[in-house]
């Protein structure tokens, strides 16, 4: 879902915010797009032939249990491919697809974080695909890739299954940051429209989010720590995943320093960005304690790995991607949403998400394992396990009011106009709905992208009317 909703939204909106007509190569995008249907199909049929080697799909379990493993390796691999084509296409169409007069310095911040997201996906992807061809290989034919005793399978011996762990973290740690890339960048996009004040630092949060995508494929043995591997190796690891503090506390001070002074309002998207601010803080907070390595061998595998990954995703993205759809509603549908449902929607959903995630901290921290079928009761963590899962509830039932809310707003919701967010951005200079091939007259890019509330700047410069009313 995840990864559909970043795909999604890319796709819709980077041509719209950059000036372009179209993606850059539009029958590439229906083949990616294409290409990864099939691969969920087969993900999905895999549940029913008892796989349970866990979604990290470590051998050997893998290598010798039903043909469900078998499903899951061609859903991966596909689906693998069809996220290199798609970022290949967003690169090619950000880099070469710019309206006259918008530099990369001139790009909307959201651009940049797809931008670092694409580069992950177009460098790291390849690795986890060529795992799943190596466990395919050897489940086939027996050549041993993972197991160190392929005997049972008919193949030769020798495999070592720290190297399936390599590759596995090697991609699926900066996968991470193919989600959170994005959603930062729509906290920085969102935040000054509603601040009325430039966004604070750009280039300094541009250049982060290529940072954070450069550092996030240096720190997957932060995942291994108790794996076994080299022992000296786990000081690089704890190093250099903590620097990854340094682009993302740019992001934090750029979004205080936008916020200080700003005439601040606080529609449904507003919100849904504090939120996300303010969790995603909690996220980072949290994670020191699991890059270093004396206390990670405490904590590894427990819920406090839970309640953290929680922080960082709803932080990082799910909060951002609320936002995104509030936000963006208006000009995807031609109708405002409902407002106070939109509120309720936030103050349903943060509260109940602050008690998941610190109740499963707390519960970790008191040595609950994850991946486990049954508790100790001696832990005493059944009363906070009962207020997880009532807040997890609660957190459903707020997505269930906002898709109602959408669903029905779409027919009667009142007409928003092109641009009710008083938005600078190139997409709010458009009809509303946007109409097929927007600019099929170029506009040009005379200024920065963020100068609210300074007199007489202007950003796009529309020459002609755009698009067909």
């Amino acid at each position: 879902a995840i990864f559909i909703g970043i795909a999604g939204m890319a796709n819709y909106l980077i041509p719209l915010m950059i000036g372009a007509e179209d993606m850059a190569f539009p029958r590439l995008n229906a083949f990616g797009f294409w290409i990864g249907v099939p691969g969920i199909v087969l993900l999905l049929l895999s549940l029913l032939l008892k796989w349970d080697s866990g979604w990290t799909l470590y051998p050997p379990l893998s290598l010798t249990g039903s043909v469900g493993y078998q499903l899951v390796f061609y859903a991966v691999y596909a689906v693998g491919l069809s996220s290199i084509v798609g970022s290949l296409n967003l690169i090619a169409t950000m880099l070469l697809l710019r309206a006259p007069g918008m530099s990369l310095f001139r790009m909307p911040i959201f651009c940049w974080g797809v931008l670092g997201a694409s580069l992950i996906q177009l460098t790291e992807t390849q690795l986890i695909g060529s795992a799943m061809l190596m466990l395919s290989v050897e489940r086939s034919i027996g050549m041993s890739f993972f197991s160190p005793d392929s005997s049972d399978i008919g193949g030769l011996l020798g495999g070592d299954p720290l190297l399936f762990q390599h590759l596995f973290w090697f991609y699926s740690h900066p996968v991470v940051y193919v989600w959170v890339l994005p959603g930062l960048g729509i906290i920085s996009e969102i935040l000054p429209v509603f601040a009325r004040k430039p966004l604070f630092g750009y280039r300094w949060v541009a250049l982060s989010s290529i940072a954070i995508a450069l550092l996030g494929m240096l720190v997957w043995g932060h995942h291994m720590f108790a794996s076994g591997y080299a022992s000296q190796l786990r000081i690089w690891f704890m190093l250099s995943t903590m620097l990854i503090a340094i682009p993302t506390g740019v992001k934090f001070f750029s979004w205080l320093g936008t916020l200080w002074g700003g005439k601040l309002s606080f529609p449904t998207p507003m919100l849904f960005v504090l939120g996300a601010i303010s969790i995603f803080l909690i996220g980072g907070l949290s994670g020191p304690i699991l890059a270093t390595v004396t206390t990670d061998l405490f904590l590894t595998d427990t819920y406090f790995v839970v309640g953290h990954f929680h922080a960082t995703i709803f932080g990082g993205f799910v909060f951002p991607f609320f936002a995104a759809l509030y936000y963006w509603y208006p000009k995807v549908t031609g109708r405002m949403y409902n407002e106070r449902l939109g509120q309720m929607h936030f103050w349903l959903m943060t509260p109940a998400f602050w008690v998941m995630s610190i109740g499963q901290m707390s519960a970790g921290m008191m040595g609950m394992r994850r991946r486990i079928v049954d508790y100790d009761p001696a832990l005493s963590v059944d009363g906070i396990q009962m207020a997880v899962t009532i807040a997890g509830f609660a957190i459903a039932l707020s997505i269930l009011l906002m898709i109602q809310n959408l669903l029905t707003s779409a027919e009667v919701g009142p007409i928003a106009g092109p641009n009710p967010w008083h938005s600078r951005s190139p997409e709010w200079q458009l009809p509303s709905p946007v109409p097929e091939h927007s600019f099929s007259t170029p506009i040009t890019i005379v200024g920065e992208p963020y100068d609210y509330g300074l007199s007489g700047s202007q950003y796009v410069d529309l020459g002609v009317p755009v698009g067909n009313n």
